[in-house]
This record gives C-alpha cells, structure tokens and sequence, in this order.
C-alpha cells in the first residue's frame, strides 16, 4: 500500500471528506434552485427514486451478532453536472455475498447511516423538506419514517432499530435546533441536547456527528468548526450531558469504556491519537504520526486500528494503553475504512473486525476486499461476491 499524501483535513469530517465529494464553498449568493447549508451553497437534486413500501411493522428482527455473509452496506457517491458542480449524490447498497445491489439518487444535502440490523436510514432534503426513509436492504423495500420542515442534518438510528436520533436545523436561519429522539411507534419525539451554544473556540460549526459508545448507552454529538472540534455525550439511562471542550480533542473515533478516543488537536493528517477518561479528564497518548483510524474491541478490549505513518503499507493495532499488538502488512493501495462520516460508506461488521478497501471506501465495483480479525490479525475469508 502506498499512502495518499498526508494533507487530509481531520476535521469537520464533512471537510475531510471534501475530496471525494466536493461540498464545501463559501457562500456569497445562492443561484435559483440552491439550497445552503451551514456556509456552503448546493444545488437541489430529485428526492429519491421510489422503493416499494415496507410493512408497517418496522420492529427489527431478532438481533443476532452481525457476520460476514450477508452483512448490509452502503456507498454514498457524488452526481456531478455538465460543469462539473455537484449536483446530488447516488447511494448504493446491498449485502455481502449477495448480487442484489440497488441504488437511489439523492439530493446534495442528503446522508446515510447504519447499517443496524440490516437496515440504513437515508435522508433526503430538496431546499423545502426533509424526508427521513428507513431501508430494509435484504427486504428490498423502505418506509418513511420522518418528514418536516425543518433540516433533519444527520439521523443514526437507535441501537434497537426501534427510533432514530436526529440533529436539526431551523430552515430559515440554518440555526441549531438540537438532537432528538424520535421512536418508530409514531409518539412524539423529544429533544435530549439543546441547542449548542456559541463557542469561541472552534468558532463556526461546519458539522455536526452522531455515534454510540460501543455497548450503545452513550451517544457522542461531535460538532466541529474549521479547524477544531468539541464533543458531548448524553448518557442514556440518567440523561446527563459530559461536555469535552478541550484543544487536546479532535475528531472523534470512538467511546469503549469510559475511554473516548479521538485526534488530537492537529488540522491535518497524520495526526496523534489520544484516549481521555471521561471519569478523571487524564488524556493519554495512544498512538503518534496516525493516519485512517478506527476503534473496536476484540476479545473484550478495545482496540485502536490506525494506518502508520512511519510505516507505509501497513496497519498497527494498539491497545488503549499505547501498547502494541501487532503490524499488518496491508498490501497495495489497500487503505483502513474508517467511520462512516469519513468513508462516506460502512459494513454491518461483526466486533472485533474491520475493513480495508482501495481509496478508503468501498469501491464502485462492491465491496471492501478484505476483513481483518483484530483478535489475532488475520484475514478473514470473504463470499465469493465480494470484488
């Protein structure tokens, strides 16, 4: 493998995903037909292609652990116009081992999350509405879970696929509108986050990022200025807020534990990893000059999973702790994949295991073309679809 050169923004993510789809530019007068989104101006596109209607009953089947063979997934991948501006974007999703691939168009200011028990939530917004759709992959059908007027930004869903978390924005002014709850079961939705306040900081929020802790009981809402970002976590069984506004947290990757793992306070990649326990405030060093990064845990404990760049080609695999467990050798123009809201992408994975694949993401052929067990560091046997 031979690593990108190391310019990459490492925060917002929206910032850092900007070379594969090109949605940032400063705003001076939105032309007919545009919508603009935080300072960025995008052109409308159609609301998605019709799926046939799911049944009404949207309670997910019983929850199993996550494998390989048939997992759901998903490509986000930019539509561009004669002009070469970005003109919407075009989701693909299917199911590993499986050559039942489907895709939809998208308007620009559109996104997908998920999977979560082979289901992806996709939202879609033409400048007028906000359309939230729950996909059932292996079902081949969608249904509409959400549609208002205000921006649904970002939606994940919950950890039972029974309801959705949601950031909003108000489409008049694109001011904050907080983070919600919103169930399945048609009651009303209500707000867990208010609002976040002016911060001096980071300055101007670019994007806001929903994740769960890796057993689900905690939700981290990362929202990142230009250069620097800030994170809460709402714990769900007593509805605190922990708020981390601290210059030695960047970019979240992950919450295993009490342990949030993040960038350091760097603009670019590569860039330290660092690990802050949430009940002391300590920060540890957990790995130096890291590109891609990821985190999971395997054989109970967590693991860092993060492209070396003192070691090119390869992948080192840390403990929280900054030990070492091992370095693979990845092979050429493999890359890590790592969270979704920089992949523009993600695989329903089991725990403990991730993907690599060329360029960072699935490609426009499949699937990512190698799994690797954290556990031990070996690669995983993939379906014979995957290519």
């Amino acid at each position: 493998m031979r690593l990108r050169p190391w310019t990459e923004t490492i925060g917002p993510p929206l910032l850092a995903a900007v070379a594969i789809v090109s949605v940032v530019a400063p705003a001076v007068a939105s032309p007919p037909g545009s919508v603009v989104a935080g300072n960025s101006t995008m052109r409308r596109a159609p609301i998605a292609e019709p799926l046939p209607t799911c049944r009404p009953d949207l309670q997910p089947a019983a929850r199993k652990p996550p494998a390989l063979d048939g997992a759901s997934w998903y490509r986000l991948d930019p539509l561009f116009d004669a002009s070469g501006g970005l003109n919407g974007q075009r989701l693909v999703v299917g199911r590993v081992g499986r050559h039942d691939e489907f895709g939809m168009s998208l308007a620009v200011e559109s996104f997908a999350s998920g999977p979560v028990g082979g289901r992806i939530l996709v939202g879609n917004d033409d400048g007028q509405r906000s359309i939230v759709r729950l996909l059932d992959v292996a079902g081949y059908c969608a249904a509409v879970v959400h549609e208002g007027r205000d921006v649904t930004r970002r939606a994940i869903l919950e950890p039972s696929g029974r309801g959705m978390v949601e950031f909003r924005l108000d489409r008049s002014s694109r001011a904050d509108r907080g983070i919600w709850s919103r169930p399945f079961d048609g009651s009303r939705p209500r707000r867990l986050l208010d609002p976040l306040a002016p911060n001096a900081r980071i300055g101007r929020v670019f994007a806001t990022e929903l994740s769960w802790s890796s057993d689900g009981k905690r939700l981290i809402v990362n929202s990142c200025g230009e250069s620097f970002c800030l994170a809460r976590i709402f714990d769900r069984s007593t509805a605190q807020v922990t708020t981390i506004d601290d210059p030695r947290i960047g970019e979240v990757i992950g919450l295993v534990g009490d342990d949030l793992v993040a960038y350091g306070g760097c603009p670019t990649l590569p860039c330290e990893v660092v690990a802050m326990d949430l009940r002391t405030g300590g920060v540890r060093d957990v790995a130096s000059l890291a590109g891609l990064a990821t985190t999971s845990v395997a054989n109970g404990r967590a693991v860092v999973a993060f492209e070396d760049f003192t070691m090119d080609g390869r992948l080192r695999l840390v403990r929280l702790d900054g030990s070492g467990l091992r370095t693979l050798e990845l092979g050429d123009d493999l890359r890590l994949v790592p969270a979704p809201d920089r992949a523009l992408a993600a695989i329903e994975l089991p725990a403990g295991v991730v993907a690599v694949a060329a360029g960072s993401r699935p490609s426009k052929a499949g699937l990512p073309a190698t799994f690797i067990d954290l556990a031990d560091g070996r690669q995983l046997p993939a379906p014979e679809a995957i290519r």
